[in-house]
C-alpha cells in the first residue's frame, strides 16, 4: 500500500506545513544579499529586507519575475510567492516585536522562493489590507495598510549598483509608477461541458495554482482588464468538481478567475485556443479525470471502503488509523476553527474506542461524521493555546498523524534523515530507471494472510527488476536495496539525481475484506498516463489477476516527480486476500510480477 500525501500541490498546503517546521539561522538586521546559485532561466533573490516600522518587506531579484501575493490563516500569515526563482540560502527565519512575529524564507520547490510573514494569532487580515508594489520586474515590497490609509509614499529600493556592503540608502528616490494600461480584455465566460472557455480580445499569459483553506483554484489572466460589458461575475456550477466560478479585477493588469472546488477535485490548467479566441480552463487529463477519489468499478460495486478503527493521543500525536489505505486532505476548516480532514473512500464503524481526551490536554474534542457512503469527515478542534501539523505528510499508508504544538513552541530543528543506502550510480550514459520499493524499517506497509507484510514482496520483486532491467542494458537505481525506512522525499531525490527517465513505486494492498483481490496502476500526471496504461496491462496479462483498473490519485510519489520524469505507483495484489496474499509471498510469482514489470517499462521506452 502507498504512503499516503494530502492530496494538492506543492499545490499548496502539504508545502505550507513543511515550510512550517523549518526554519534555521537568523537574517542580518540590514538588507541581506542572497548568494545566488547558478540555474539557467531562472531569477535569483538578490536581497531582502522587512522594517517593522513601516510593515512593509522589500525584495530584489536578479532577473525579472511576477510574485504571487495571498494570505492565508489558522495561523494567520502572508504568503509571498517568487515563481522561476532560486534562493541560494538554507532556510533562515528573523523574529520580531508587533504585529508580524516572524519571517521565514525558503526554496519551497526548485523553483520557487516563498517568504512567509507569520503575524500575532490575535491580528489576523485579509488581501484587502495590503499592497503589492513594484518598480520594476526585479524590484518589489509587500505593504500593510492601516484602516483608512492610502496608498503608501515610501519608495522602493533606490535603482542603479551599489556595494552589496554598503548600507541601505534611508532617501531613496520615488519609484517608478507600476504600468495601469493592459493589452488583453476579457470578453466573456461560457461554462461548458469539458471546462470553461473565456472569451479574450488578445492571448495573455496564464498562471495557474491550487491554494486550500477553502479548496480553490486561481487562474490569474496577466496584462489583462475586464470588459465593461461583461456583467456576470459569477457562476454556480456544481460538476467536473467545481462548486462556483468567480471573476474580477485582481489589479489594474491582473485579471482573476476563482474556480471554488471539492477536495477531490484534480488538477487544472489553462491553454490559449487561437481558433475560438480564447482561453479553455480544464481539469488536467480531461473532464472524466475531474475527480481523483477512486472510483468504484464496476466488478465492485460496494467500494474498497477504509474502515477508520481506532484514535489514539500518544503524548503530542494523534494517531488516526484505518484498515486500509486513506486517500484523504486536511486543512483548517474556516467556520468551524478546526482542522478537518475528509477521507475518502471510507466509512466509520459502529462504533470507535474513546480515544480517552485527557482535561486541559492538547485536543479538546474530536468529532466523525460519515458525510456520504464513501466519505468520513474529521474534525479536530485543538486547546486553544495549541496548533496542528502533520510532521510527515503522507508517510504511513493507514493511518494519518497531527501533531499537537504549543502556539509559542519554536520549530523543531529538523532531524536528518539516516542514509537511504540507494543502488550504487548507474554508469554514465545509459537510460536510468528509478525503481521505489515501498515502506520499510519501522513502516512494514500492509500486513496480510499469515502475517506476510508487503515491505518484503515489494522489496523482492524490486530487486528482480532491477536485475531484469540491468540485463537490459538499462541503468536502475533503486531508493532502498534493504529493509530501512526512507522518508518520501529523499526518494524522490534520488530518483531526480540519478537524471531517472521514469520512476516506479512498487507496493502492494490490503482491506478488511478478504475477497478483494486485483492489480491496480495509479498516476496523476498526463505525461505518466501511458506509462501506466503499459505496466498495467503487462502486469494483468503476465498474472491473469483481476484487472482492477488504472487511476489517478495523489500520491507522493507519483505527486513530487519534475514534470518530464512519468511515474507510476503499482498495487500489485492484495496480501489480505487468501489466495493472492500466498501467491504474492512466493519466489515464482514475484518472480513473474518482476518479468512483467521489466518488460512493460522496456515496452514503454520503445514506444516513446
Amino acid at each position: 500500500m502507498p504512503e499516503l500525501d494530502k492530496p494538492g500541490s506543492r499545490q499548496i498546503w502539504g508545502a505550507m506545513l513543511l515550510l512550517s517546521l523549518t526554519g534555521a539561522g537568523v537574517f542580518l538586521p540590514q538588507p541581506v544579499r542572497a548568494q545566488a546559485t547558478t540555474a539557467p532561466g531562472l531569477s535569483h533573490i538578490d536581497r531582502w529586507y522587512y522594517d517593522p516600522q513601516q510593515g512593509r518587506l522589500e525584495v530584489n531579484t536578479q532577473g525579472e519575475v511576477r510574485p504571487f501575493l495571498f494570505v492565508l490563516q489558522n495561523p494567520p500569515r502572508v504568503v509571498l510567492d517568487f515563481p522561476n526563482t532560486r534562493y541560494g540560502r538554507d532556510p533562515q527565519t528573523q523574529t520580531f516585536p508587533g504585529r508580524v512575529a516572524s519571517l521565514q524564507i525558503s526554496q519551497l520547490t526548485e523553483t520557487i522562493t516563498r517568504f512567509v510573514l507569520y503575524l500575532q494569532p490575535d491580528q489576523p487580515l485579509s488581501l484587502n489590507q495590503l499592497q503589492l508594489l513594484t518598480a520594476g520586474p526585479s524590484r518589489w515590497a509587500v505593504q500593510f495598510l492601516q484602516a483608512g490609509q492610502p496608498s503608501p509614499a515610501a519608495p522602493l529600493f533606490p535603482p542603479g549598483p551599489r556595494d552589496p556592503a554598503s548600507p541601505p540608502s534611508r532617501t531613496p528616490p520615488p519609484r517608478s509608477p507600476a504600468p495601469s494600461r493592459a493589452d488583453h480584455q476579457i470578453l466573456g465566460v461560457s461554462p461548458q461541458a469539458e471546462g470553461f472557455f473565456i472569451r479574450t480580445q488578445g492571448s495573455p499569459a496564464t498562471t495557474v495554482r491550487r491554494i486550500l483553506d477553502p479548496d480553490r483554484v486561481v487562474v490569474d489572466f496577466l496584462n489583462t482588464t475586464l470588459s465593461p460589458a461583461l456583467t456576470q461575475r459569477a457562476y454556480i456550477v456544481n460538476r467536473l468538481g467545481v462548486l462556483r466560478l468567480r471573476i474580477g479585477q485582481f489589479e489594474p493588469t491582473i485579471a482573476r478567475v476563482v474556480l471554488d472546488v471539492d477536495p477531490s477535485s484534480g488538477d487544472w490548467e489553462a491553454r490559449y485556443d487561437p481558433q475560438q479566441g480564447g482561453i479553455w480552463i480544464q481539469p488536467a487529463g480531461g473532464a472524466d479525470q475531474a475527480s481523483l477519489l477512486p472510483e468504484v468499478s464496476q466488478g465492485d460495486p460496494q467500494g474498497p471502503l477504509a474502515t477508520l478503527r481506532s484514535v489514539e493521543l500518544q503524548g503530542n500525536q494523534l494517531i488516526i488509523s484505518a484498515d486500509g489505505f486513506l486517500f484523504y486532505r486536511a486543512g483548517w476548516d474556516p467556520e468551524s476553527g478546526g482542522y478537518r480532514i475528509n477521507v475518502a473512500p471510507a466509512r466509520l464503524p459502529q462504533s470507535l474506542p474513546d480515544p480517552g481526551l485527557p482535561v486541559g490536554g492538547p485536543v479538546e474534542r474530536i468529532r466523525f461524521v460519515q458525510e456520504d457512503a464513501r466519505t468520513v469527515s474529521i474534525l479536530v478542534q485543538p486547546a486553544e493555546e495549541f496548533n496542528v501539523f502533520e510532521p510527515h505528510p503522507g508517510q504511513g499508508s493507514r493511518r494519518i498523524t497531527l501533531e499537537l504544538r504549543p502556539l509559542n513552541a519554536p520549530p523543531p530543528t529538523p532531524q536528518r534523515q539516516p542514509s537511504a543506502q540507494a543502488s550504487p550510480p548507474p554508469p554514465q550514459g545509459r537510460t536510468v530507471i528509478a525503481v521505489d520499493p515501498g515502506h520499510g524499517g519501522r513502516d512494514p506497509g500492509a500486513i496480510g494472510v499469515d502475517g506476510i507484510q508487503e515491505k518484503d514482496i515489494v522489496l523482492s520483486v524490486s530487486h528482480q527488476v532491477r536485475q531484469l532491467l540491468q540485463e537490459r542494458g538499462y541503468g536502475v537505481v533503486m531508493t532502498r536495496t534493504d529493509d530501512r525506512e526512507v522518508l518520501l522525499q529523499p526518494r524522490v531525490d534520488m530518483a531526480v539525481q540519478a537524471n531517472a527517465a521514469l520512476l516506479v513505486s512498487i507496493h502492494a494492498n490490503a482491506l478488511d475484506r478478504s475477497g478483494i483481490h486485483g492489480i491496480e496502476t495509479y498516476y496523476l500526471r498526463p505525461d505518466s498516463a501511458e506509462l501506466a496504461t503499459i505496466l498495467h496491462r503487462s502486469l494483468v496479462r503476465a498474472t491473469g489477476a483481476a484487472d482492477r483498473g488504472v487511476r489517478r490519485a495523489r500520491f507522493f510519489m507519483v505527486r513530487e516527480t519534475p514534470v518530464g520524469m512519468p511515474s507510476v505507483l503499482l498495487e500489485l495484489g492484495y496480501v489480505t486476500n487468501p489466495t493472492e496474499g500466498r501467491k504474492l509471498a512466493t519466489a515464482e510469482y514475484q518472480a513473474i510480477l518482476a518479468r512483467a514489470i521489466a518488460e512493460g517499462i522496456e515496452a514503454f521506452l520503445r514506444s516513446r
